[in-house]
């Protein structure tokens, strides 16, 4: 149908209609309502409405919404992006590229946002687009910016007071998406003399607490139990300390235990739990003022690269090896 054709049906000019439809112009609201709802009768509407949403609009992306970490980072983005009077869309890639490239090409190519925010983003975000692009938590690209925490700081310090400590036996439990973080505690161990041994890198098949209590009876079953360990976040750390309280185990006094997230907040009801802060505000905060200083700007995506160090957080769950 023709626009011609639909204001015919709604007995008014062609000229009212493209104001209806656009958010131009002088129309009442009797009259756009009655433009929509004969548009609607013969199924057009969305043939012809294109006027602007009020708000600047932000997607975000997030792997899944299982784990407290991204719950966090939902959470926090639509703090900031609530308070500075945007609109935020949600959704989620299943830790699938493909899946993540199809939204990122919907909504900067056909559901027009103006900011895409994309978390551990696995693809390239597309160029020759003003959609503005934030990715957290992975390496620069050739579009857009890239907001990282960097663990390794954090976590550098917390292998620095273990060590000072008199720890040398360090294990770390881990889950099948968190592997990475591994090698990161691997490489701060190199630089104290040390490895992180095969026999104390448990990569566990289950996720969250099952995942912690799963490695630490791992561990515990060992003929040299380590005096450190790592959870790989805050649900796998929560595990860990169940399944050491359960065998009896003391912490910190015959283990240590130290978290590398400290989601969710405590970690422990009745313990500080040591552990190394993702910066997960600063990040949201962040990107959230390149989102506004970029779409102030003529838009442009020239690739930068935010780095925000991390914290080790001592807490109660450190001592020196018995």
């Amino acid at each position: 149908m023709t626009l011609s054709q639909l204001a015919k049906l709604a007995n008014v000019s062609v000229s009212v209609a493209s104001k209806a439809f656009s958010g131009k112009g002088t129309v009442s609201d009797s009259m756009r309502e009655h433009v929509f709802r004969v548009a609607r009768e013969h199924g057009c509407f969305g043939q012809f409405y294109n006027a602007p949403y009020e708000k600047p609009v932000v997607a975000l992306i997030v792997p899944e919404v299982d784990s407290r970490c991204y719950i966090k980072y939902i959470e926090e983005f639509r703090r900031v992006v609530d308070r500075n009077g945007y609109t935020m869309l949600l959704s989620i890639s299943n830790f699938d590229p493909q899946m993540e490239q199809t939204l990122i090409r919907y909504y900067s190519d056909h559901g027009k946002v103006d900011a895409l925010i994309s978390i551990s983003s696995h693809t390239e975000f597309p160029s020759g687009n003003d959609t503005v692009f934030i990715n957290i938590g992975n390496s620069t690209r050739n579009h857009g910016v890239c907001v990282n925490a960097e663990l390794g700081v954090g976590l550098e310090e917390a292998v620095a007071d273990l060590v000072e400590k008199g720890h040398r036996r360090i294990a770390y439990v881990s889950e099948p998406l968190t592997l990475q973080k591994g090698e990161k505690l691997r490489a701060c161990l190199q630089k104290h003399g040390l490895e992180l041994s095969e026999k104390y890198f448990v990569r566990s098949e289950y996720r969250f607490e099952e995942a912690g209590m799963d490695g630490a009876r791992q561990l515990l079953a060992l003929p040299e139990r380590p005096t450190a360990v790592f959870g790989a976040y805050g649900n796998v750390t929560q595990g860990v300390l169940a399944e050491l309280r359960r065998q009896g185990v003391s912490v910190p006094e015959e283990m240590s235990v130290i978290s590398m997230d400290h989601t969710p907040d405590p970690l422990d009801e009745t313990l500080d739990v040591a552990y190394v802060d993702d910066m997960i505000e600063t990040v949201c905060t962040l990107a959230m003022r390149e989102i506004e200083s970029r779409m102030m700007e003529p838009r442009t995506n020239t690739p930068l690269t935010l780095t925000i160090p991390t914290c080790f957080h001592a807490g109660e769950t450190v001592a020196e090896p018995r």
